[in-house]
């Protein structure tokens, strides 16, 4: 009987023993120092970030942020379809994907396979052309594509099979570095326009006429206002429409989400520090990335800039270089998060650069479901001709 106790002792010991282990695995956000914490200013509650205090320095795993990615190889049977550029801007609907780079071809309209479809308008000054593209959205339930050229004071209208219809006409003639939202149901537009000094309203709501129906105007906001702020950023990426003012320096400025029944902006997060100054900051889901500023040229492919995450709910977080997919690739670029566009992760690269990063992967600290996957993509790859290029997308759904 003794030995029937001590043995049952020592079993129960064992299960305990681990449990213990288990609930001392960390996650994530748990290794990680509080970084930030809630303020209230002005009666907003604000996530301020004090950069003092960012003292670590991780690869952010994408697991973290997204559900899962999904490798696409994007089609390039022909010149249309083939993309020529690296991190193009990527817009998603439940069937297609929607492909921009500013001047450097027509926007692409691919299936949600990657099979290609076709141009939307066409790079000139004709009729539904333009010469640059600022900002599109696309509405699959209403059979509509609409695109933003530069420096416009109309928004550019089609259907899924290209056809050009009526442009929409704005209250004021917007700037580089504008954004839009479509609702078509209610035929409105959500429009941000960048603040220089005579900027009147900084986001507003108006008709397809081009009539206000409300707006936030900037000098309630910003009260010194010197320079052309390059670019707000509304990548809807959360049920919020956030907004930061890009230019340099502008250290110490909040973002904002644009409260649409009390028509006015809402301070969310910000970031403190003395020698400091930062240019960025994005909004996920669940979590603020900041992008130290830095100017650059043309050609950003290879850049990599310091960044900052956040946690929403922890206040924990880190410096980071950049996104870890499952099966070792690493992406960081200072273009990356600025081309991604509504509730997506997604990276359009080409297949010769994707190769070149799998070279730098250290496949034995892989496990054999990463392995896997990467063989997967490795596939992908080898079923393209060696000397023909092809971009590779990968996409995952943020985490809600």
């Amino acid at each position: 009987m003794k030995k029937l106790l001590f043995f049952l002792s020592c079993i129960s010991a064992l299960f305990s023993c681990g449990e213990t282990t288990k609930q001392e695995v960390k996650s994530f956000w748990d290794q990680c120092d509080v970084i930030a914490k809630r303020e209230v200013i002005n009666g907003d509650t604000v996530i301020v970030c004090d950069s003092k205090l960012v003292k670590q320095k991780k690869n952010i795993p994408l697991d973290l942020l997204v559900d899962s990615i999904e490798v696409i190889k994007m089609d390039n049977k022909n010149e249309e379809a083939l993309i020529s550029k690296r991190f193009v801007h990527t817009y998603f609907t439940e069937n297609y994907i929607g492909v921009t780079a500013y001047s450097y071809f027509p926007m692409k309209l691919f299936r949600k396979d990657g099979t290609f479809v076709r141009h939307i308008g066409a790079i000139g000054q004709g009729p539904g052309e333009y010469t640059v593209i600022d900002a599109i959205d696309m509405d699959e339930k209403n059979d509509r594509i609409y695109i933003l050229p530069f420096n416009a004071d109309y928004i550019l209208v089609y259907d899924f099979k290209g056809n050009i219809y009526p442009r929409i006409k704005l209250a004021e003639i917007l700037l580089y570095g504008s954004t839009i939202k479509v609702y078509g149901d209610k035929k409105q537009v959500l429009v941000t326009k960048p603040i220089i000094p005579d900027t009147n309203y900084y986001v507003w709501i108006q008709d397809f006429e081009g009539n206000l129906i409300q707006g936030a105007k900037m000098s309630d906001y910003y009260k010194d206002v010197t320079s052309f702020s390059e670019s707000t950023i509304t990548r809807l990426r959360t049920d919020a429409v956030e907004l930061f003012r890009l230019g340099f320096p502008n250290g110490n400025e909040f973002l904002y989400h644009y409260d649409i029944p009390k028509n006015r902006l809402e301070p969310k997060f910000m970031v403190n520090g003395d020698d400091f100054d930062w240019n960025i900051i994005h909004e996920l889901p669940h979590q603020y990335i900041v992008q130290k500023c830095q100017r650059i040229g043309a050609d950003d492919d290879e850049l990599f800039t310091q960044k900052i995450i956040v946690d929403k709910k922890t206040l924990r977080g880190c410096y980071f270089d950049g996104f870890e997919t499952s099966f070792g690739l690493i992406y960081g670029q200072y273009s990356i998060l600025y081309a991604m566009n509504g509730p997506y992760f997604s990276i359009i690269d080409f297949s010769s650069k994707v190769s070149e990063y799998i070279q730098k992967i250290k496949e034995e600290s892989l496990t054999s479901k990463q392995k896997q996957e990467l063989q997967k993509l490795k596939s992908i790859i080898a079923e393209n001709d060696a000397n023909d290029e092809c971009s590779i997308l990968f996409r995952g759904k943020f985490k809600k």
